[in-house]
């Protein structure tokens, strides 16, 4: 019992370190940082690997993937900005070779299909500048007009319902609705025009037909 309460209060001690400690504890081959980092970006990377492979086992195989690259390479890692977009960065670039390997294994590609929804839902992605597809969905966003925009963040930042958005507003639910399904569908088409690794799930796809 006394070794537990002193593991658990150290785990929660480092609960409480920033990025750039934990970073410096997991060069010393600190095993406490290393479950540290993981717990506080595990999910997150997760949802991203979904919206890139799209298939749930292979989008926890991403995850890690991850973190044994990072465990692997503590000594040399070296981060310029945050970590957490150093994580997203290795997430991004595993998942572009999974994505190669995909296109040589028939049964991957018959999964990929079933997953594979040809747009990315801007509503799964973050705004955040420094995740992959921040930086498009602002300048998505900047492309709205100031009215779509102010209902598009009043909706899915606020989490206000259309009735909440139409009363502050002066409009009709209708009019939100509509809106919204405009925002939504541009920001759809914005981001697959966009997006450097769209074309490569539509590559994929066109292998298999």
């Amino acid at each position: 019992m006394h070794n537990f309460t002193i593991n658990q209060f150290a785990i929660n001690r480092y609960s409480t370190y920033p990025d750039t400690k934990l970073l410096l504890l997991l060069k010393d081959n600190d095993p406490l940082a290393f479950a540290e980092i993981y717990e506080r970006y595990c999910q997150e990377i997760f949802k991203y690997a979904i919206v890139l492979v799209k298939i749930p086992e292979i989008a926890k195989d991403l995850v890690q993937d991850v973190f044994i690259k990072i465990w692997e390479a503590r000594e040399k890692i070296e981060v310029e900005k945050s970590f957490r977009s150093y994580l997203f960065r290795v997430c991004h670039n595993r998942a572009y070779d999974i994505q190669k390997e995909i296109a040589q294994n028939r049964s991957l590609r018959e999964q990929l299909i079933n997953y594979y929804e040809p747009v990315i839902e801007p509503e799964a992605l973050s705004q955040e500048s420094d995740t992959p597809y921040g930086h498009l969905m602002k300048q998505a966003l900047n492309s709205l007009t100031p009215q779509r925009r102010r209902i598009y963040e009043m909706c899915k930042n606020d989490k206000k319902s259309y009735e909440e958005v139409a009363r502050e507003l002066n409009i009709s639910p209708n009019t939100v609705k509509n809106h919204m399904a405009n925002t939504l569908s541009f920001l759809r088409d914005y981001l697959r025009q966009h997006s450097k690794l769209t074309p490569v799930l539509v590559w994929l796809l066109q292998k298999v037909f």
